[in-house]
């Protein structure tokens, strides 16, 4: 699944001096068209975002044929916590969590899940990252992420302490994408200016080391489509026993 590489060098090297890098062309093509192909037909979108203070769970179909005067209410509370603080807004599917459920088909999406826990993936981000940063046992998590139109991620280090991440990374899948329709992947420093931002371009990995502060600008309200990825953490430790 994993595309060849002769650019080890330059990404350990970027890696060391900004924490973060992107690695162009992650995977062979035809598996990442093909992970691109099945999560637009996926049906089961959940919509997450918080709600004074709580994170909440929407069925995104339904709340899409919501009129615009019921959707009204949960605009405003959307509104009020990202002007408070912390706030997301997209939609998502769980690929490792129902992977250890032992409820996610055959197809694309399970071979996705796989392969982020295989010995070569790990082995690859173990590689750009050196030996000072990490050691011992790790394992990747993941989802299928969402934005549409108007989605975002408002500014955070992804730090968890229960969590233990030590990275983070995003697979980018949509194609014909460019800076204009937003979802860029943002990194701010402490004066709150943007340092460097990351254009979701096909097939394309964002790989950043944990706590690190960024965001994910708005999507444009004329972009093709959505920005679809997936996103997930690089965590310290063995990975949790299966889900019955």
């Amino acid at each position: 699944m994993l595309a060849r590489r002769n650019d080890l060098s330059a990404l350990k090297d970027r890696f060391a001096r900004t924490g973060r890098v992107l690695v162009p062309g992650i995977f062979e093509p035809d598996f990442a068209r093909s992970v691109l192909d099945t999560a637009k037909q996926h049906d089961g979108w959940l919509l997450v975002t918080r709600i004074q203070g709580q994170h909440r769970e929407f069925d995104a179909a339904q709340m899409a044929a919501l009129p615009a005067e019921r959707l009204a209410p949960f605009e405003e509370l959307v509104a009020a916590e990202a002007q408070a603080g912390f706030q997301y807004r997209f939609e998502r599917h769980l690929l490792y969590d129902n992977l250890r459920a032992g409820k996610l088909p055959d197809g694309p999406l399970r071979q996705m899940a796989e392969t982020l826990n295989s010995e070569a993936f790990i082995a690859l981000l173990h590689d750009i990252m050196g030996a000072d940063y990490v050691a011992g046992e790790t394992f990747c998590d993941g989802q299928l992420t969402r934005y549409r139109a108007g989605h975002f991620l408002t500014s955070h280090d992804d730090e968890l302490p229960e969590f233990r991440r030590i990275a983070a990374f995003v697979v980018n899948l949509t194609p014909d994408w460019n800076a204009d329709m937003g979802g860029l992947l943002m990194f701010t420093g402490k004066d709150g200016h943007v340092q460097e931002a990351f254009t979701p371009m096909f097939n394309t990995l964002s790989f950043f080391k944990v706590p690190q502060q960024h965001a994910v600008s708005a999507v444009a309200p004329f972009a093709k489509g959505a920005r679809q990825a997936v996103t997930g953490w690089l965590r310290q430790g063995p990975p949790p026993a299966p889900t019955p």
